[in-house]
């Protein structure tokens, strides 16, 4: 196994457990790195949100209300309705901006508390609405953040996540890994039910929030993403392999 600065993770094996829709992006960043990814999703999308409800929710606003989405999944959900929708539109980060059709404003601090930090706060009596959507479980942080700037909120659930349960191969192949990375708490959750607290060596997830949620789950986290996105998550794996 030869690494090179080009290559970082040349020949280190890594557990995708995504949705399988979502795998593909991430598979081939690794594979650029040197990486063998091995993609198990771990969970599954389900819609609970249907168009028509989601039309309903973003029809009224106007030009200076908001749409605040918080994931690429929520993201794919809306991006139809958002064409006839006049608010503004605000990301959580760069890989959810790439799943809408436009953005007027993204994180630069790629998370819910990033975008928090940076989202203006409403004219006071002026009746600003933002529509924030989202997971059935997704963490409040960005519903309570812009309520404390003076916003009129409203929370479309456009999804929840259900678990997958791998045969017995594949279970094999998962703990035999040099390394697991975590996109959402929800993954690291479906871990723990079916492996307990066993882990490969390097467990790396993508923000904060991830973090807190798998180590509430009771997993140990090597390292936590500084850019909390899909190559921030790597450069992460590349440090803790460096190291």
């Amino acid at each position: 196994m030869r690494v090179t600065d080009d290559r970082p993770l040349e020949g280190h094996t890594v557990v995708i457990t995504r949705p399988r829709e979502q795998a593909q992006v991430l598979a081939d960043l690794l594979s650029e790195r040197g990486a063998i990814p091995v993609v198990m999703p771990l969970i599954e999308l389900v819609d609970v949100a249907t168009p028509d409800t989601i039309h309903a929710a973003l029809d009224p606003l106007g030009e200076d209300d908001w749409v605040v989405v918080a994931s690429a999944h929520a993201a794919s959900r809306v991006a139809g309705p958002l064409a006839t929708c006049a608010a503004k539109v605000a990301a959580v980060g760069s890989t959810t901006a790439r799943s809408l059709p436009r953005t007027d404003l993204v994180a630069e601090r790629q998370s819910a508390e990033g975008l928090v930090a940076v989202f203006p706060a409403a004219v006071p009596d002026g009746g600003g609405r933002a529509v924030v959507a989202q997971a059935v479980d997704g963490a409040p942080t960005l519903v309570d953040g812009l309520r404390a700037l003076g916003w009129s909120v409203a929370r479309v659930d456009t999804h929840r996540s259900r678990p997958v349960e791998p045969t017995a191969g594949q279970q094999l192949a998962l703990l035999k890994a040099d390394a697991v990375v975590f996109t959402s708490g929800t993954q690291a959750e479906s871990w723990v039910n079916l492996f307990g607290t066993t882990t490969p060596p390097v467990v790396v997830t993508i923000g904060p929030q991830t973090t807190r949620n798998t180590e509430v789950a009771g997993l140990k986290v090597t390292a936590t993403a500084a850019d909390h996105s899909l190559p921030g998550l790597i450069r992460a794996l590349e440090d803790c392999f460096r190291r």
